[in-house]
């Protein structure tokens, strides 16, 4: 039998949902929104309408929502799929945590860079590196297009995570971190001017504990185009992926292994552990930025 997800959210990122569930053999039962829709889907007017009719759902509201809509789905007993951030605050991390040990469910975030061949292939080829460093590029007048809450930190969540979380995550990743805190934690954040309420410069860094140097950063200045800067051991790599082309391969990968992973009810406690100190380690990095 099909899996029957929902998708909270009708923006771009809630339509590629939608697609990629379905190639992958999901059954996309409806979305929740305040939009009008003509797209041959139900709408429905509220989460809780929508949780008794599926088996599995996935997030793609503004970042400050993310949390709450998690929390239902998972306290419901449902497989969840949020895009990132997870959460924006400690708290939420917290009751998180607290649902989840009560009801276990497969929990996933939309690391996407995790599914790009490119970044795959390079993992596979890494053996024990002692520092990675990555950037993650994207001018806020790009980011912001249709999407004007991403200007305040308090929607948001900041530079840190809008794209700070994507160049943690696969900084972590890439060292192949099971949840780890890292130690020594610095960060650092700059470069205001006035198109958004937060710095568009950060950065922070910190090292995990079997020595592995991690630096991670985000670069919100201007118009830029979206740019990834890699480096491993010092040297540059050359896997930066083309953002329109490699969407796809990114998010059907992405969703085939989440639609998988719900029908088989797999939990992967260390991955879910990984998920939640990426998130610590921002939460701590920006309120450390943020100190005078």
């Amino acid at each position: 039998m099909a899996l029957r997800v929902g998708i909270v959210g009708y923006g771009e990122a809630g339509r590629l949902h939608a697609a990629h569930l379905s190639r992958a053999g999901a059954q996309v039962v409806g979305f929740v929104t305040r939009r009008e829709i003509d797209c041959g889907f139900p709408r429905y007017v509220s989460v809780e309408s929508m949780l008794p009719h599926v088996d599995a759902v996935t997030v793609a509201v503004p970042n400050r929502l993310h949390a709450s809509v998690c929390l239902k789905a998972v306290r419901a007993g449902k497989a969840v799929l949020v895009e990132k951030p997870m959460a924006l605050h400690e708290r939420e991390l917290e009751e998180l945590e607290e649902a989840l040990a009560r009801v276990p469910v497969p929990l996933s975030v939309g690391f996407r860079l995790r599914w790009n061949p490119k970044l795959r292939a390079l993992r596979d080829q890494l053996d024990a590196p002692h520092r990675i460093r990555c950037v993650y590029r994207l001018g806020i007048e790009r980011l912001a297009a249709g999407k004007p809450w991403t200007r305040k930190a308090s929607e948001s969540g900041g530079a840190f995570f809008t794209l700070g979380v994507h160049a943690l995550d696969l900084a972590r990743w890439l060292a192949r971190s099971r949840g780890e805190p890292l130690d020594d934690l610095r960060a650092s954040a700059e470069r205001r001017d006035g198109s958004a309420d937060f710095p568009l410069v950060v950065e922070l860094s910190g090292r995990l504990p079997g020595g592995a140097h991690l630096i991670a950063g985000a670069d919100l200045r201007e118009d830029a185009p979206f740019r990834l800067e890699l480096e491993v051991n010092s040297s540059s790599v050359e896997t930066n992926p083309d953002e329109r082309e490699d969407t796809d391969a990114e998010y059907g990968a992405m969703m085939n292994a989440f639609v998988h992973r719900a029908l088989a009810g797999r939990i992967d406690s260390e991955e879910q552990a990984e998920l939640f100190r990426v998130h610590r380690d921002l939460i701590c990095a920006r309120s450390l930025a943020e100190s005078p």
